[in-house]
């Protein structure tokens, strides 16, 4: 009889989405919701809570949507509550600080993973587990270098050099965040082998991601430098400037690799690369140009080097088509829905 238990969320099952109020786990709640699933998210604050409530609700006031306050994620049994009952775990939350101390940044996220991890295994409901990785899990972009990536791939040297002896330079800061999702992922990995819980996980690995940003209070993630720079082209386009070129991916397209991950019962022990395509600086002027081409832009910078790494994409794109998705959503369309879709009181001013 054991082995006819369902091994995937149910339809209408609860799904517990970590770090909700985030730019990737809203639109993971959004889409969940929307396929008709109840979703539980935990934040860190009742703040949070208030506002990620208000800007489900305004979109489907009749979901099943409830929030669990976990204000510390490290702490021992932190995730024993917001665990009870639940089919499957989406696993989004992370450190966003960019710190560059590993012992402040690491060690307390790794904690995090094994209470999460210890939690459900504990909880029989538990049928799935979905972790969010990284694109930076499996390299650390090296512009015009001929990489090819698939789901062998890992950037371990991320870790050697983030541990490098202190003092914790600030220019570390990309290490340490490349070493903190190789780490938490191996360690993620190293668990299902280890203990061979009763539910079946996947990873997701997601690159720079682009989207819609829902809420006024929401910080956005990379999907804010996007519509920094759009907003204000003048003072704000720097971050994207100097931002190492690498691959971009829609929001849409990794809430519903995770959800793939949640309720197909075929995807197993996988690591979904969500990588649609190369960008540089000058690929950003060439779609606002389009969107809106009175704004002051600055010119096309000549000195913009190339992505050049290959992605094995072809599990994530079989699963993209599931949903009635031909392949990746487009840089255009991913980018002008971030500029355009973005709550309307949203502006660089929320966040001193």
């Amino acid at each position: 009889m054991g082995s006819l238990a369902p091994t995937t969320v149910p339809p209408g099952g609860l799904v517990l989405v970590t770090g909700v109020n985030g730019f990737l786990a809203s639109h993971l709640a959004l889409n969940l919701l929307e396929r008709g699933y109840k979703v539980r998210g935990t934040v860190r604050s009742q703040e949070k809570a208030d506002w990620i409530t208000e800007a489900i609700a305004k979109r489907y006031p009749d979901a099943s949507f409830e929030t669990a306050v976990v204000p510390n994620i490290s702490a021992p049994g932190a995730f024993n509550d917001a665990i009870r009952g639940v089919d499957g775990i989406a696993h989004v939350a992370s450190d966003l600080s960019f710190g560059s101390d590993p012992n402040k940044v690491i060690t307390p996220m790794l904690e995090a993973l094994r209470n999460i991890l210890n939690s459900a295994a504990n909880e029989p409901s538990v049928k799935r587990f979905v972790l969010t990785s990284s694109a930076i899990a499996a390299l650390t972009p090296q512009p015009e270098k001929e990489i090819h990536v698939d789901t062998n791939t890992w950037n371990d040297s991320s870790i050697e050099r983030a541990w490098r002896p202190a003092p914790y330079e600030p220019e570390r800061c990309w290490d340490v965040y490349a070493a903190l999702k190789t780490s938490t992922e191996r360690e993620f990995w190293r668990f299902a082998q280890e203990n061979n819980p009763a539910f079946v996980v996947n990873a997701v690995l997601p690159d720079f991601i682009v989207g819609p940003i829902i809420h006024a209070q929401q910080n956005g993630s990379t999907g804010r430098w996007v519509k920094e720079f759009f907003d204000d082209p003048v003072n704000y386009y720097k971050p994207l400037q100097t931002f190492i070129p690498r691959h971009f991916v829609d929001v849409t397209d990794v809430a519903l690799l995770h959800i793939a991950g949640l309720t197909h019962e075929d995807v197993q022990n996988e690591r979904l690369l969500a990588f649609a395509g190369p960008f540089n600086f000058n690929s950003w002027l060439n779609v606002f140009r389009k969107i809106d081409p009175a704004k002051p832009w600055p010119e096309d910078d000549p000195n913009q080097v190339h992505d050049r790494s290959t992605v094995d994409t072809r599990r994530s794109k079989e699963l993209l088509k599931r949903y009635s998705r031909l392949d990746f959503t487009s840089f255009f369309d991913s980018v002008r829905d971030n500029c355009l879709n973005s709550d309307p009181k949203w502006k660089r001013s929320n966040f001193p």
